[in-house]
């Protein structure tokens, strides 16, 4: 029973506004279809002003509040762990290796912070 309601709140629609990020969830099976690839689903992906989608193939760790998720470069060029923490209506998103995702600022590529605070839509 704790499974189920760990792995529930990990679904639905994150945003940063700030940085006009948007996350796509739902981890317990990896049914999201990839908007313009030829991915049958996932289990989420993150999109909007970043070097591209970055779609999560893998759920490599789940426990009530907290993920470990492989995310990867929809050119396949960069892959990525990343720690999803839950807070109230909020998902942490924390970039655990060294390569970064990168956003996009006046038509440059920027850094973005290791950590992401996204808000349920």
């Amino acid at each position: 029973m704790t499974v189920a309601f760990a792995q529930s709140q990990f679904d639905g629609t994150y945003i940063n506004r700030d940085l006009q990020i948007r996350m796509k969830l739902h981890l317990d099976e990896a049914s999201i279809p990839v908007p313009g690839l030829e991915l049958d689903s996932c289990y989420g992906y993150i999109n909007g002003n970043i070097n591209s989608m970055w779609v999560i193939l893998k759920v490599k760790k789940l426990e009530d509040k907290k993920a470990v998720v492989r995310a990867m470069c929809e050119k396949g060029d960069n892959a990525q762990d990343l720690e999803l923490a839950i807070e109230d209506d909020k998902i942490i998103m924390k970039q655990i290796e060294s390569a970064f995702i990168k956003g996009i600022k006046e038509r440059k590529y920027v850094k973005l912070p290791k950590q992401i605070e996204l808000t349920k839509e």
